[in-house]
């Protein structure tokens, strides 16, 4: 069964790649800013769905 605390987790897990993803990708490429941007978003929803399965 699939709850809002496994979903934060595998979403952390898939932050640790994108992150490694960043260090590889040159800083000012627009594949950086959009894979940033889209990181920092996936953050904030892995954080409120992990505060919303306490």
């Amino acid at each position: 069964m699939i709850t809002y605390h496994s979903i934060g987790y595998h979403g952390l897990f898939v932050a640790l790649g994108a992150l490694a993803l960043l260090r590889l990708l040159p800083t000012g490429s627009r594949a950086h800013r959009l894979l940033a941007r889209a990181l920092l978003a996936a953050l904030i929803v892995t954080a409120a769905l992990v505060g919303l399965s306490y």
